[in-house]
């Protein structure tokens, strides 16, 4: 299984809160990646004040995928495009990108989100 990991995934792994399954998942996955936007999302909403870290956002990020092998991915225009063709089910921007990478790239995405299962090709687990 190759896993794409959500903000949320990525604060629960970072806390040691991920769900037993979720945590399975990890460990046996061929690849877990993160999209480039979620340690974007996280770092707008540390400099908002919506979220403490015990690093800054960029050291946090690079420590975690470190530690458990977190493939980056960049940002690509066909992602970004495709993101914004999505039906307007999800409103975030973030989510939107994750679920135009995960359906271009066959990506499970880990996340306790519950809009974005709702796209078609979307697989999820939590």
């Amino acid at each position: 299984m190759r896993l794409l990991l959500d903000s949320c995934a990525l604060l629960a792994l970072g806390a040691g809160t991920l769900s037993p399954a979720a945590k399975r998942a990890l460990g046996s996955a061929d690849e877990a990646c993160v999209s480039i936007v979620s340690p974007w999302e996280l770092a707008i909403k540390v400099h908002g004040g919506k979220l403490q870290l015990p690093l800054t956002p960029e050291a946090w990020f690079l420590a975690l995928a470190k530690r458990h092998t977190l493939h980056a991915l960049p940002l690509a225009l066909e992602t970004a495009t495709a993101a914004a063709a999505l039906p307007p089910l999800h409103r975030d921007p973030f989510d939107r990108v994750l679920i135009a990478l995960a359906q271009a790239r066959a990506l499970t995405i880990l996340t306790s989100d519950r809009v974005i299962p709702t796209y078609p090709g979307v697989q999820t687990l939590w």
